[in-house]
């Protein structure tokens, strides 16, 4: 992949200067990098690039942050341009100056993630207009009117089929497919249609220096809301006021606990899948917790 080329290529299409002085790597993952690109005028973007194989990630990726941005409630980097070239896929964004959280900071963005949830979604099914990916995991999200239904083929069981070959063990898919089977009974089947940022542990959440949190790298589709709030609660790193300022305005806490478990079952899953069986002792805890 020639990741500088196909920069400028992004670069041209969108039509600013070509000339690009330094390429910063803010690193990467799931095969994909992440640079900081300075221009000769002095503009700063952030482009990802991918090889072509990758394509589908990154447009995805680039949809889901066009849709957040519509929403008018929580930041996101605003979306430039995506490009797929013979050289590799090139996604443009604009750089959000970094800074520090502050109990102020997470407080309004518990607020704008309540709005997030509250805003209108277009419609009262769940799923998205398109399947996009969980880190490199592809995550189907056809559109479905049952959200039960939605968690136990889109998500549950879509996990389990990824791990049977050698990510799960039978006694233990057993165990997941007997949830899947009640699953009615631990999360509701109509929830209040929520657009998700899908993936958001606090590596997605970052301080800008306008005092707010700012988010990247979703997984976008409509669902119910407190799946975001159950994978921030997954890994840690969000302050207690953020989730005081989420509840403040949203109310809807029933079962609170089982849908939490329920949705954050399928992120260990996945991390099952991305990263072994290391992650199979959490999966079995939720579990039990639900009395599997």
């Amino acid at each position: 992949m020639n990741c500088h080329r196909a920069i400028e290529a992004a670069l041209r299409e969108v039509h600013l200067p070509v000339t690009i002085v330094q390429r910063k790597s803010f690193g990467g993952g799931h095969g994909a990098s992440v640079e900081l690109v300075t221009l000769d005028n002095g503009e700063k973007v952030v482009s990802k690039c991918a090889q072509p194989a990758r394509c589908d990630a990154l447009h995805a990726e680039a949809i889901g942050l066009d849709a957040l941005a519509h929403s008018e409630t929580v930041r996101v980097p605003r979306v430039l341009h995506f490009a797929n070239t013979t050289d590799g896929a090139a996604l443009l964004t604009t750089f959000i100056d970094p800074g520090r959280a502050t109990e102020q900071s997470w407080k309004q963005f518990g607020g704008e993630l309540a709005a997030l949830h509250a805003a209108p979604p277009h419609g009262d099914r769940y799923g998205f207009q398109i399947d996009n990916f969980l880190g490199a995991t592809p995550q189907p999200n056809g559109w479905m009117d049952d959200w039960v239904e939605f968690n136990r083929v889109h998500r549950l069981q879509h996990q389990i089929e990824m791990a049977r070959d050698g990510g799960l063990r039978t006694n233990e898919i057993t165990r997941i497919e007997a949830l899947c089977e009640k699953l009615d009974q631990y999360i509701p089947k109509h929830p209040k249609p929520a657009l998700l940022h899908g993936d958001l542990w606090s590596g997605n959440a970052l301080p800008t220096a306008d005092g707010r949190i700012a988010v990247i790298d979703p997984a976008v589709y409509i669902g119910d809301g407190l799946a975001d709030i159950a994978m921030m609660r997954l890994f840690g790193g969000f302050a207690q006021s953020c989730f005081d300022a989420y509840f403040q305005n949203v109310t809807d806490r029933e079962n609170l606990h089982e849908r939490i478990t329920v949705y954050q079952l399928y992120h260990v899953l996945n991390h099952v899948n991305l990263f072994g069986r290391g992650y199979v002792g959490q999966a079995l805890q939720l579990l039990s917790s639900l009395g599997f």
